[in-house]
């Protein structure tokens, strides 16, 4: 497909489809299939735009009003090369009542890998415990 440029798009035998990005799946691990429909999503992006394709559950915690939850994400950008993927550790807060707001965690600017997701995740959970949690009592 030349409309999606450096995109490979294989059907699958149960008629769903997968992509690889420069050669590239976009995870063995989970063996992630997609609906075709993406296909046309993809093809209508614009430069700058993304298409969120999976998103991965790490934690979540509640405290008085507010759910805050993190996740991993994979999506696919456009840029004007081509297409690529981008993986983003994602923190979503959501009040009682109204819409979630999502932000990208980086550091300083850039993406977090994979070490940088389990820093933030033991030093948070760390200062819960040490700062805000009473293991004797629950309020």
């Amino acid at each position: 497909m030349s409309d999606l440029s450096n995109i490979t798009v294989t059907p699958t035998e149960d008629g769903m489809i997968s992509l690889l990005i420069d050669g590239q799946p976009l995870s063995e691990k989970y063996g992630m299939k997609f609906d075709p429909s993406i296909a046309e999503e993809l093809k209508a992006l614009s430069t700058g735009q993304s298409v969120k394709l999976f998103e991965q559950f790490i934690f979540s915690h509640t405290d008085l009003n507010f759910e805050h939850a993190y996740s991993y994400t994979l999506g696919i950008i456009k840029d004007a090369e081509g297409y690529k993927a981008a993986k983003n550790f994602v923190y979503k807060i959501t009040a009682s009542g109204q819409q979630p707001m999502e932000h990208i965690i980086s550091k300083q600017g850039e993406p977090m890998s994979a070490d940088d997701v389990r820093e933030f995740i033991q030093a948070h959970l760390a200062k819960s415990l040490s700062d805000y949690t009473d293991l004797n009592y629950a309020y």
